[in-house]
């Protein structure tokens, strides 16, 4: 039977308030959902196709998977070829010859410089293009319905670690209106499926912490381990996350050594295939060899105590976790990555008080530090090779987060459900004011026809030459241009 991280220790503790039963209801559960899919729509369509950091070497990749039956190569032409195959394998049936928008970038004769005149557009956008690009579209709303699957996960790590359906919904409401997730969860990209898996491999190492090892919750916690590394490679940590969870039962320990050995090799039986095609194309399982070729312009090889990360990494990371949009190019107003802060720092606060009077689960509270700190060091050394600082990379222990969060507001004894609708009201209609008067005047109304070709639409092609982009015009933010630009997918009209 599942005790709660209060309610374990609150008959021991004289200072600690009862916990009530639970009063949350279905519905409220359903309402959060709709919500959450509500905005996640309303987001698709008002970001234009193609205005999110690397969604069209995303769909290029699906539509090479589904013309060819194979994985693309890893080259400067498929700039996402490393990336492991499941997210893509899900939206291939959609990955249909589509119209693509017209790129608007515009190079000088060499290709070496480049100026955006629609700026924040990355590519062109026009009144009618409601009708147009829907394989590409379709290929968002799946990414959506998983995102919906990582909100109900969230909900079910936070009623799991706190014993309550009232943490339960405030954390899968944390999850599901912070402004990045929305933003994230509705393009096409790897991220959605991964976050989905990695909520529901910490909905599962909870368990094992809260009611006890069993083979069954072990073994399924394994395979969503498995299902986000197949997802994308900076779920890399979660193994450790699951080991720390075992290793630290109370069972003997060559049991434990034992039980951990034998998911460790279930995790490595199933993401084997793709690390030995690795190995054998690229030299390596993580085919990090052939990012010096592949990638070649977007490196910048630095030290770890060098000025970026000293100054620029911290922050950049931080306020790209609550909400940069478009190419990176759209930042919230500093006051409102300060309300975020507050938030995020005052839930911190509470778990740690939590923690230290002992009226949290020392031991999962461990455990779901150890997912957040583990992905930060992924992210530390993804960076040491690229300017990348994207809170996104965060997005694995991001269900961990919440729940922490969540624990700090069950550590006051006091929360309620008129609390918890309180918060995900006032981050939903915080997640309201963003797109509204955030992305849909930025890229609304279109650029006018008579200096953009949007209104014509072009084809798209999965084999096409990169130009390389060497510098931008005065005035452009090399913060905002660097790395990878979107030219995985080229227009063949240019």
């Amino acid at each position: 039977m599942a005790t709660s991280s209060v309610n374990s220790i609150s008959s021991a503790e004289p200072g600690v308030a009862a916990i009530r039963k639970p009063v949350v209801r279905r519905a409220d559960l359903l309402v959060l959902l709709l919500a959450s899919a509500a905005l996640m729509v309303s987001w698709s369509f008002a970001v234009p196709i193609f205005e999110c950091p690397d969604e069209p070497a995303h769909w290029q990749y699906a539509q090479y998977l589904r013309q060819t039956h194979s994985l693309p190569p890893y080259n400067h032409e498929f700039e996402e070829g490393n990336s492991p195959p499941l997210y893509y394998l899900l939206i291939a049936p959609l990955a249909t010859e589509t119209q693509a928008p017209p790129s608007a970038f515009q190079y000088n004769a060499d290709y070496t410089k480049i100026s955006l005149p629609f700026p924040p557009r990355y590519y062109q956008n026009a009144p009618g293009d409601l009708g147009r690009y829907w394989p590409i579209r379709a290929a968002r709303l799946v990414s959506i319905l998983v995102s919906l699957f990582t909100v109900w996960f969230c909900y079910l790590a936070g009623k799991e670690a706190a014993g309550s359906a009232e943490i339960g919904l405030l954390v899968g409401g944390l999850a599901a209106f912070l402004p990045q997730f929305t933003f994230r969860g509705m393009n096409v990209s790897s991220d959605s499926l991964l976050t989905m898996f990695s909520a529901a491999a910490t909905f599962l190492m909870i368990r094992l912490v809260t009611r006890g090892f069993a083979w069954r919750t072990g073994v399924l916690a394994a395979l969503a381990i498995a299902g986000a590394f197949l997802s994308k490679t900076n779920a890399v940590f979660l193994p450790g996350t699951l080991a720390l969870a075992v290793l630290t039962d109370k069972a003997e320990w060559r049991t434990r050594i034992l039980r951990t050995a034998a998911l460790g090799a279930l995790i490595l039986l199933i993401v084997a295939p793709w690390l030995i095609r690795n190995q054998y194309l690229y030299g390596d399982p993580l085919a990090r060899k052939a990012m010096f070729t592949a990638v070649s312009d977007a490196i910048r090889v630095k030290p770890l105590f060098s000025r970026y990360f000293v100054k620029d990494f911290p922050v950049m990371l931080a306020a790209s976790f609550v909400g940069d949009f478009g190419w990176l190019d759209i930042a919230l107003p500093k006051w409102a990555y300060g309300m975020y802060g507050i938030l995020f720092g005052l839930g911190g606060l509470l778990a740690a008080r939590g923690f230290w009077r002992r009226q949290l689960d020392r031991r999962l509270l461990v455990v779901l530090l150890s997912a957040a700190v583990l992905n930060l060091m992924i992210v530390i050394n993804i960076n040491l090779m690229f300017d990348s600082a994207q809170g996104r990379y965060m997005f694995p222990a991001l269900p961990a987060i919440a729940v922490l969060l969540g624990l700090g507001a069950h550590s006051l004894g006091v929360w309620s459900r008129r609390r918890t609708w309180l918060t995900i009201g006032g981050l939903a209609a915080a997640n309201v004011v963003i797109l509204t008067a955030l992305i849909i005047p930025d890229y609304w109304p279109a650029p006018p026809r008579k200096v953009s070709r949007a209104d014509t639409g072009s084809s798209c092609a999965i084999h096409c030459p990169k130009p390389i982009l060497q510098s931008v015009e005065a005035g452009s933010s090399s913060r905002r241009l660097e790395g990878r630009m979107p030219n995985a997918v080229q227009i063949a009209s240019e």
